[in-house]
């Protein structure tokens, strides 16, 4: 059997913050030739975003398992799944019944390093080389369609999505069309708005500089949050991928 390019490393953290409950969700599924990494961050409260979020990544890792394809067809097919499986339990008359959740998915080729994600709402991923940052996902949110319009967003409050899961009428997804292929060195962030927020442009741009392994780079931007102590702290999450020579 051909020896992979690349060796690739998972880690993750989640935490509540300071809200009651951590309406945050995530996994991995890693098979012979392909692994799926997904993240959410559900929206409805008093247990209807957990529950949304969880149905969200429990629908993508299973299926993926079923049937691992990494292709934009198949992407598409899994976001839609798990929009899907997000209505299935909405209930009317109970706190799941607008429930939301942002979703943001990776599927990798372990042998040939070929890489595609989509992304619907604010849950981003932020992708480096050699700790340089290459670019992130584009925001589905009401300050991101301001700044697209040239206005200010300042007053724009923050978690005001344009897309999300959960919705009977349908939804916008992200797609990268064009599989990208992971080099040595790179290393892949997706992440929860209670993560990123914390962080300026620049911050977080230099957040994997000097970092030894994926752990370090987690437990630094752990410390970033905690060092920002924002009374309204949402949960964060992160589930990061790292790298290396084969």
């Amino acid at each position: 059997m051909a020896q992979r390019a690349l060796n690739y490393w998972v880690a993750a953290l989640s935490r509540t913050g300071r809200r009651e409950s951590n309406e945050d969700a995530f996994g991995y599924w890693q098979g012979a030739d392909a692994l799926v990494a997904v993240l959410c961050d559900g929206a409805g409260g008093h247990g209807g975003g957990q529950t949304a979020s969880r149905a969200a990544v429990t629908h993508v890792l299973e299926a993926f398992a079923l049937r691992p394809e990494v292709s934009p067809i198949a992407l598409k097919r899994l976001v839609q799944g798990a929009n899907d499986a997000v209505v299935a339990q909405q209930v009317a008359g109970t706190t799941t019944a607008d429930m939301r959740t942002t979703i943001v998915v990776l599927l990798l080729d372990l042998r040939s390093g070929a890489a595609i994600w989509a992304h619907a709402g604010d849950s981003r991923l932020y992708r480096w080389h050699d700790a340089r940052l290459l670019g992130r996902t584009r925001d589905q949110s009401l300050a991101q369609s301001l700044r697209d319009a040239g206005l200010n967003a300042s007053d724009a409050a923050p978690g005001q999505l344009t897309s999300a899961l959960g919705s009977p009428e349908g939804f916008d997804v992200e797609i990268l069309e064009t599989p990208q292929l992971l080099a040595a060195r790179e290393a892949l962030l997706l992440c929860s708005d209670g993560l990123w927020s914390a962080f300026d442009d620049l911050a977080m741009e230099r957040s994997l500089a000097g970092c030894s392994g994926i752990q370090a780079w987690l437990d630094r931007l752990e410390a970033g949050v905690r060092r920002a102590d924002r009374s309204d702290q949402d949960n964060y999450s992160a589930l990061a991928i790292w790298c290396e020579p084969g």
